[in-house]
């Protein structure tokens, strides 16, 4: 455990999601000196900054100074925070080291004890059923990560014999890059078009992908995806045993699933690849598939009003994350989507909808760039544009015949109307509950 006693730690970026909080609270409890800034206001921080009240942390909220990055002995970046930060740049000109929470983890967790999930979709489900397959086994399992629950805060209270699963995204994994490390099993669910408002192009993205097994040992495990072409060309920058999945595979308990989809039962292929070396029954496996409710916000069911169901895609991000609800849910569709532009592009998803024909009753549009290109793909007369989350409900329950399904799944970005997409997928539970309270 390394020793913090008395550091000037400056936590870049507390957030919303835990990882900021984590971290802070991590060095906190290490005796450093932590000094937490971030462009949002207290307002906007509150959930965040009533978790940290016992601590003696000095805020900077609503602005970045200089004299703090450079007065630090170490600085913890939010994996949101671009590497190419103006502050960072400072920080680094006066040689205060930069770090992200996985690097810190990684440097006091044994790799070996380490499986990694990460992919443009399908890594939040598979790392949790990961989780969910080796607590069926009796395995002593924790989960952490991209999927809200920060790693370092987990260190204190990891048992000796625990297995780590991570959920990691892409800015996560560059903090690998730095310190050249990779865990002992990756998975690598897919590479799809994604964050192209933060990489300059596909090739950048997927690059940064790639540490995930770029740094794996002999006798390590890397489990691609092969019907994926840009996950399938990690196999040949690792060492380790590569494994295949996809979704043709066989799936025990797959008839009796709670979750539905081809991409669904590649993630489960997966997450069964990557604890093959756990010698899990079939018996079990199946008992874990059947018993395996998914993870909210992904076509997550919140309810039924005369007879329209109502279904939670809120971080249906990418377009091909909308193409795959859509191919996912059966019935007739009001959609609600739409938001912030990741450039991406639509097309593909404006083709698919155009082949509904009458099974997709409408569109439901919330406000942003990204709606604005959507716009331009959509059938002529189908769409309805909506100002906020509670009339896009109303106008999609409007619109909605029994039998129907209301599918919220943006294809965009949440940034500006929402928080971020659990504050989306919030509202929308919110109001699908006032519909049925009346």
């Amino acid at each position: 455990m390394a020793d913090y006693r008395g550091t000037r730690v400056l936590v870049m970026g507390l957030g919303l999601h835990g990882g900021g909080l984590g971290v802070a609270r991590f060095f906190c409890e290490r005796g450093a000196i932590v000094t937490v800034t971030d462009l949002r206001e207290a307002a906007e921080l509150e959930s965040s900054l009533a978790a940290l009240a016992e601590f003696d942390v000095k805020l900077v909220l609503g602005r970045h100074r200089e004299s703090d990055f450079k007065g630090a002995e170490l600085i913890i970046r939010n994996p949101a925070v671009p590497a190419d930060s103006e502050f960072l740049r400072i920080a680094r000109q006066h040689g205060v080291p930069v770090d992200m929470e996985m690097g810190i983890f990684f440097g006091e967790c044994d790799r070996d004890r380490i499986i990694g999930v990460t992919g443009t979709r399908g890594k939040s489900t598979t790392a949790t059923f990961i989780h969910h397959l080796l607590g069926e086994h009796g395995v002593d399992a924790v989960l952490a990560g991209n999927i809200r629950r920060s790693a370092v805060a987990l260190l204190g209270l990891l048992g000796p014999e625990d297995t780590v699963v991570l959920e990691l995204s892409s800015w996560q994994l560059e903090s690998l890059e730095q310190h050249g490390v990779s865990p002992t099993v990756a998975v690598v669910t897919n590479v799809l078009p994604d964050h192209l408002n933060r990489y300059p192009d596909m090739e950048s993205y997927a690059a940064a992908k790639t540490p995930i097994v770029r740094y794996q040992r002999p006798g390590d495990l890397a489990v691609l995806n092969r019907n994926n072409s840009r996950a399938a060309g990690f196999a040949d920058i690792t060492t380790a045993e590569v494994v295949w999945f996809s979704e043709e595979d066989t799936v025990p308990g797959w008839e009796q699933a709670r979750i539905a989809g081809g991409h669904n039962r590649a993630n489960l292929a997966a997450a069964i690849a990557a604890t093959a070396r756990f010698g899990i029954p079939e018996t079990t496996i199946a008992r874990a598939v059947e018993s395996f409710p998914g993870v909210p916000y992904r076509l997550q069911p919140v309810g039924e009003q005369e007879g329209v169901r109502y279904v939670n895609d809120t971080c249906a991000t990418t377009p091909d994350a909308t193409l795959a609800a859509l191919n996912t849910v059966p019935g007739p569709v009001v959609l609600i989507a739409g938001g912030s532009d990741k450039l991406l592009d639509f097309d593909i998803l404006g083709r698919r909808i155009h082949e509904m024909g009458s099974q997709m009753r409408s569109v439901i549009l919330l406000p942003g760039a990204g709606t604005e290109k959507f716009l331009r793909v959509l059938p002529g007369g189908l769409s309805r544009e909506a100002s906020s989350m509670e009339e896009a409900v109303r106008l999609a329950a409007g619109a909605a015949q029994v039998g129907d399904v209301v599918l919220l799944s943006p294809a965009c970005a949440s940034f500006g109307l929402f928080q971020n997409e659990f504050d989306r997928g919030d509202q929308f539970n919110q109001y699908v509950e006032a519909l049925q309270h009346g």
